[in-house]
Order: C-alpha cells, then sequence, then structure tokens
C-alpha cells in the first residue's frame, strides 16, 4: 500500500498584490477678495487639468470697510468669519488636507489685519496669506497662460492683462506671452466709488470727477508700461464678464468672450449714465454689483482706448484658478524654470528702462550664480535666493542712471520702488539691499533700510551681497575677460580658480580686494589663481 503523500504546510506563492493606487486627496482654494469671500474645492493631480468638484462664495464688502474707516468693522469681521466656518465645513466634507487661503487689498490695507487674521484662524483653522499685488499679478497670469494657451494674444504681437479688483487694478505687459513689465495700481472699483461717497452733486459731475482720477492714473500707468505698443488687451473680473454678457455681437472662442471695441465703449458709455438704482432695475443685479460696475468699466474703458487693440478678450480665468495651478506645480515640483523666466525677463527690461551695461549685467550674473553653485554647502541657500541673487546681478549698476557718483545707494533705491513680475515686496527689499552693498561700505547698523529687515533676511543679504561683490570684481573693466570660475579647497582656505583670456591682472586685484566680506562672512582666506587653459578636443 502506496504511504499517503505528504501536503507542504508552505503555501504556494502567489503573485505580489498590485501596491493600492492612492487616490488624490481634493485641494482648496480661498479669495478674499474686497467684495466677496470665494472658495473652490478642486482635484488637481500633477500633470493633469485641474478638475472643479464645488465652488462656493459669500458677499462680504471688506474693501467697503477698509477703504472708507482703514480698518474692518465689527459686523463685518463677523459675517467673514460665518462665511469661513461654512466654507471650512464644505472643505471637511470633501476631506480637504491642503489648501491656500489668501487675503488681498481690502485685508493688506486694514489697519487691524493682524488681529483679524488672528481670529480667522482661532475660530475656523484656516491660515490666511496676505499676498501683494505681484502675487495677485502672478498668479492671475497663470490661470490665462492655461486657459488661452495659443491665443494670438500669447503668441504674436504685444498683449496688456489687466484686472480691476475692488481695491486695485493688476495690471502686466506681455510680449509674445512673457510678462515684461506689471504694476499695481489704485483703480479699484470699490475705492473709487467709496472716494465719491461724500459727493452730492448730479450723476453727470460725479462721473467726471471719476473720468479724471481714472484718466490720472491711467497717464501714471503710461509712464511705466508702454499701452500704446499693445495690439491685444485681455480683461478678468466679473465686471468685464457682466459686460461679456451684455455687449452686442459679442461672440465665445473657446474659453473666452470677444467684445468688438466699439460695442464695448458704447455699453461702458451707456451704463455711466445711469446710477446704481437704474442700474439694479435695468440688469437686475445685486446693490453691491451694481455699485462697482460703473467705476470698474470706466477703467477698462480708459485702458482699452490707450492701446492699439480692436477686441476685448474676457478668458475664463481668475485669480482662483491661478492659485490650483500652483498648488497643482508644486506638488509636482514644478514650476520654478518656468517662474524664474518670468522674472528675469522683467528684470531684463527694468535694467533696459535704466539703460543698463548688458554685457557687464549679464556676465555679473553668470559669475555670480556660478559661484553661488559652487558654495552651496557653505552657504545653505535654495533655488528661490539664487533666483534674487541673479536679479540683483543684473540690476546692480542701474543707480548709474541717476548718477554715477554713489550710484549703489542709486540703486537701491530704484530697486526698492521698482515692480519686477512675480517678486513680492519683501523680496525687492531684498534684492535692492544686496545689490545696494556690491561695492564700497559693507552692511552696517546705521543702514536703516538694511536694519528694517527681519534678521534671516539680514543674513541672506551678506551671503548673497559677499557673492555679488566678488562676481562684480570679476568683471572689473567691463570686458567679459572671465569666462569661468570655481572655488577649490586647499588646507582650509579658498582659491579662487578663474578661467579666461588676456592679461587678468584687474580682476586678480579686485576680486582679492574686493573679496574682504566674502572672507568676513565665511571665515576662509581667499586666493588668487589663474586655471590652466581647457584642452580643445
Amino acid at each position: 500500500m502506496a504511504s499517503p503523500r505528504k501536503r507542504s504546510l508552505t503555501p504556494k506563492s502567489a503573485p505580489p498584490a498590485p501596491a493600492p493606487v492612492e487616490v488624490p486627496r481634493p485641494v482648496a482654494v480661498i479669495d478674499m477678495g474686497a467684495s466677496a469671500i470665494r472658495l473652490v474645492v478642486a482635484e488637481a493631480p500633477p500633470g493633469q487639468p485641474v478638475r472643479i468638484l464645488e465652488e462656493a462664495s459669500r458677499g462680504v464688502l471688506l474693501g467697503k470697510d477698509t477703504f472708507t474707516h482703514g480698518r474692518l468693522g465689527a459686523a463685518t469681521v463677523e459675517a467673514t468669519l460665518k462665511a469661513l466656518e461654512g466654507f471650512r465645513r464644505i472643505m471637511d466634507g470633501y476631506g480637504v488636507v491642503r489648501y491656500r487661503a489668501v487675503a488681498t487689498s481690502a485685508v493688506r490695507e486694514a489697519a487691524n489685519s493682524d488681529v483679524f487674521l488672528d481670529r480667522v484662524r482661532l475660530r475656523t483653522g484656516i491660515d490666511v496669506e496676505v499676498i501683494d499685488g505681484s502675487e495677485e499679478n502672478r498668479l492671475s497670469y497663470m490661470a490665462v497662460r492655461d486657459t488661452l494657451r495659443d491665443h494670438p494674444s500669447l503668441v504674436t504681437g504685444d498683449s496688456l492683462l489687466a484686472e480691476v479688483g475692488g481695491g486695485s487694478a493688476d495690471i502686466s505687459f506681455l510680449r509674445k506671452g512673457q510678462p515684461i513689465y506689471s504694476g499695481t495700481y489704485p483703480l479699484g472699483s470699490i475705492r473709487m466709488r467709496q472716494s465719491l461717497a461724500s459727493w452730492h452733486g448730479s450723476q453727470e459731475q460725479g462721473m467726471r470727477l471719476l473720468r479724471r482720477h481714472i484718466h490720472n492714473v491711467v497717464d501714471d500707468i503710461r509712464r511705466e508700461i508702454p499701452l500704446r505698443e499693445a495690439r491685444h488687451i485681455i480683461a478678468l473680473g466679473g465686471d468685464v464678464r457682466f459686460a461679456a454678457q451684455q455687449v452686442a455681437g459679442a461672440r465665445r472662442e473657446g474659453p473666452a468672450a470677444i467684445l468688438a471695441r466699439e460695442p464695448f465703449v458704447a455699453f461702458c458709455d451707456q451704463v455711466t449714465a445711469w446710477d446704481v438704482d437704474q442700474l439694479v432695475e435695468q440688469y437686475g443685479l445685486p446693490p453691491s454689483e451694481a455699485e462697482t460696475l460703473v467705476p470698474a468699466l470706466v477703467a477698462y474703458r480708459e485702458l482699452l482706448q490707450e492701446t492699439a487693440a480692436e477686441e476685448v478678450i474676457v478668458p475664463d480665468a481668475s485669480l482662483r484658478a491661478g492659485l490650483l495651478l500652483d498648488i497643482a506645480q508644486v506638488e509636482s515640483g514644478q514650476g520654478i524654470e518656468d517662474f524664474s523666466r518670468q522674472v528675469l525677463a522683467s528684470a531684463a527690461s527694468l535694467g533696459e528702462k535704466y539703460r543698463w551695461d548688458a554685457p557687464h549685467s549679464k556676465k555679473v550674473a553668470q559669475l555670480a550664480t556660478r559661484i553661488f553653485d559652487e558654495l552651496k554647502a557653505e552657504h545653505g541657500l535654495g533655488e528661490r535666493e539664487r533666483l534674487l541673487l541673479e536679479v540683483a546681478a543684473l540690476l546692480h549698476d542701474v543707480g548709474n542712471y541717476v548718477n554715477l557718483r554713489g550710484h549703489h545707494k542709486h540703486t537701491w533705491y530704484l530697486l526698492s520702488v521698482s515692480d519686477i513680475f512675480g517678486l513680492s515686496q519683501d523680496d525687492m527689499a531684498l534684492v535692492a539691499n544686496v545689490a545696494r552693498y556690491h561695492r564700497r561700505a559693507l552692511p552696517q547698523k546705521s543702514h536703516l533700510p538694511y536694519m528694517a529687515l527681519d534678521r534671516e533676511s539680514r543674513v541672506v543679504v551678506n551671503k548673497l551681497s559677499a557673492i555679488l561683490r566678488l562676481a562684480n570684481a570679476l568683471d572689473a573693466d567691463h570686458l567679459q575677460k572671465v569666462k569661468d570660475v570655481r572655488i577649490v579647497s586647499e588646507e582650509g582656505d579658498w582659491v579662487l580658480e578663474v578661467e579666461g583670456a588676456g592679461d587678468l591682472t584687474m580682476e586678480r586685484l579686485a576680486s582679492l580686494a574686493r573679496g574682504d566680506f566674502l572672507v568676513e562672512v565665511f571665515g576662509r582666506k581667499l586666493a588668487f589663481r589663474e586655471a590652466k587653459a581647457r584642452a580643445v578636443s
């Protein structure tokens, strides 16, 4: 009799189960504007189109308080908190863990903004970030570029991108789709309406005052942005979207409404003849929207008249769409190269405005970023600081436009009051200080703009300006003789190994003299050595 077959106690190996695919959780953005607070919940998987799940809006006139009294009133604060509590419940219902909440001019300019934001955080758990005009411009531009993509306004010719909000107007000038100039101007519809609130004259006289104010601001814009070179105008905002629904002959081209110039101007002229009550009756608008319609459309009309555009392009884009795109890019680790190109293009345009020495400035920027990369392990700074160093290097000599004598101080002033696309006011304060110390005196406690920075920013300024001083010294005679530079560590000290053409005596003397701050900041002695020429294969 055959013995029974023994069964193995070890189970047969099964194929490994596939790893569970993690479904990305929804994200949310909150935009606290001057006339409303808006929420968008969406799916934003990296590399894929954003899909909107839910939108909500609450009309809260933050701007009416700020632009009239300079602070947010108790009733407005309470209305905001209730709206945000509702948004929090919506976000929790979708399982949102990643969000970005931003506030613009109405909160930015309120005297009690810090107390207000603290109350929001404690009561709703939402951390709100106050952004400035440059960040608004960047986010709106991202949304427009994604929406219009291959539209002629972003491919050929120059375009003006304008959004008249409640507190201010954000304006950018695009050259073949790249932002060259940008700025934020006092053309907010609620702000302008509040400035006329005490006017008791006729509707016609009030309109004359409004047009005069807008005309004067547009005159200022024209001095900074070449409005008349614009062949296209792209307009954002609820007021111009309303106009797109009303203007005769308006048509759709994909994700944008197109309004012919003359019908749009005629519609603007028509609505300015009516007061708020008449607008409410004629169009069924809520009073809060009727109040902002006329100032906004008069501003758009004035800007349009300054350009050569034959049409107004109104895309389905908004600040909130830009926020969602930004979240998606951050999650995927994308966007820094694209952002850097935009910033540097805008910086180069500012340099041209002040008649920079382009070959010298670009060479100094190249050498500065090269030294930055060589010292990465020493300075511990990241890509953002590298970009700010490159901007400061490109613009370190713009003060020559004012006067050759003391031009480093003039450079600080010009940069401190200038706008560069994508850079915040804090960024520009840092850039201005780095550029100011490219020559002469080192940072001191008696220098008020330097001391106005926080401690961490002062440390960054020290490191970056030390690098910039050395890079500038390596092109001391503005002849671009130095081709490359390496920093070699030898017995605890640094050797500046320079590859160049011709006599480098001037560069040797200048770099050893102006490398003083680098030695102080990093604690290493510095020597100079010419590198052997590289063999040509």
